[in-house]
């Protein structure tokens, strides 16, 4: 294990910092003081990112106009990037359509980010309903230039999707892919071109894209949050902050993450649209800073106003309890570097500070009364109990 004090850690960038760190799994540092990582300013291990090849948004700022389709998720996190990634085009002057897979009447439409459509229809910006398989059908005879997977995670789903795709004219095929499926590396943040899951349905996705005859590019976004979000990230925090309970972190709580707005995941794939330097290319869709577990937990507390009551425990001593379904997060070093994006696609944040988006991401959670629901922490309280306190 690496120690370092809490003003080495504040000096360190990222990439200097990954050379300290030789195993993902137990970081171990003398202190906690330090929550977030500096910006990620290079590869890591040595590695060199090429430099720019396009202004991010040249296709936007010249005034060419694309037709997109947005096959999108009816739930999960994801949902939101698509959201937002619709926002930014018709904003950016593009004709998009929005298909949501699943029934108009499914009630996973009563949650956000669906009962804000009216935003993005008044952008102009139609929506529709109609499963992977169903797309050639529902979209019978119109013409595409982008056509964004924001759904499928296998062969089975985006098969039919890129299939559309060819056979309605486009020229790009942008993938949602996730960072879930690299291999952990003693050696972080990943890297585009870190090894893989190679027989995960993201990769095996990926690879096929590669033979269409499209310009196709990837992105492989972690945890996100922001305005929109309906997936659990920082509300399983708040859970425990504005109760008072103490929050329960698996490992020594120096695990680095990467939360990202899900506006910024948005803006980097629009920076793709049209962009001659994506084709071909795998983004990891994250932003510019690194979280730890602990230092989440601390932020989540500061947004509440509150001293942070986190305890650090071994999930070894409770092995009848899985990890992730006592904790929101992987327990390892899971994060990576957006070097790649900022490089080629001239991309950058909107989002960086994480502290501020917990603060209206604390607002919304009060505003709908999640901070009065009666809530069971029944897992929470078997960890107590089996780790003595």
């Amino acid at each position: 294990a690496v120690a370092l004090d809490s003003h080495e850690i504040s000096s360190l960038t990222l990439s200097t910092l990954e050379r300290r760190l030789t195993n993902p799994f137990r970081a171990q540092f003398t202190s906690r003081k330090r929550v977030c990582g500096a910006p990620v300013e290079a590869s890591r291990c040595g590695s060199r990112v090429p430099r720019a090849r396009a202004v991010a948004g040249a296709v936007m700022a010249s005034g060419e106009k694309k037709s997109v389709l947005i096959v999108n998720t009816n739930g999960g996190g994801h949902a939101n990037i698509g959201f937002w990634l619709a926002k930014t085009l018709a904003a950016a002057g593009h004709d998009v359509t929005m298909n949501v897979v699943g029934a108009e009447d499914d009630k996973k439409m009563a949650k956000t980010p669906f009962t804000l459509f009216d935003e993005i229809r008044s952008m102009g910006v139609k929506t529709v309903w109609a499963n992977p398989d169903e797309v050639s059908t529902k979209h019978a005879g119109a013409k595409f230039d982008v056509v964004v997977d924001n759904n499928g995670k296998d062969m089975d789903t985006v098969g039919p999707v890129a299939d559309f795709a060819v056979a309605a004219g486009a020229s790009q095929f942008l993938f949602v892919s996730s960072a879930g499926i690299y291999k952990p590396t003693p050696c972080p943040p990943h890297v585009e071109g870190d090894a893989v899951k190679e027989t995960s349905g993201h990769a095996l996705v990926e690879a096929h894209l590669k033979t269409l005859p499209l310009k196709m590019s990837s992105f492989r976004p972690q945890y996100l949050t922001g305005y929109g979000s309906n997936k659990d990230c920082e509300e399983w925090f708040f859970d425990r902050v504005v109760r008072g309970r103490p929050i329960l972190v698996p490992g020594s709580g120096d695990q680095l993450s990467s939360v990202t707005h899900a506006e910024d995941l948005a803006t980097m794939i629009a920076a793709a649209v049209g962009n001659d330097a994506a084709a071909g290319e795998i983004f990891n869709c994250v932003t510019t800073k690194a979280v730890t577990l602990n230092g989440m937990a601390e932020l989540c507390a500061k947004a509440a106003g509150v001293e942070p009551n986190v305890i650090n425990y071994d999930p070894a001593s409770v092995p009848d309890i899985e990890v992730k379904k006592a904790f929101p997060f992987r327990p390892i070093h899971f994060y990576s570097s957006s070097a790649k994006a900022q490089a080629v696609l001239g991309w950058s944040p909107k989002h960086p500070d994480l502290s501020a988006e917990l603060k209206e991401r604390l607002a919304y959670y009060k505003s709908i009364g999640r901070d009065k629901k009666e809530m069971s922490f029944e897992i929470d309280d078997k960890i107590l109990a089996a780790i003595g306190k």
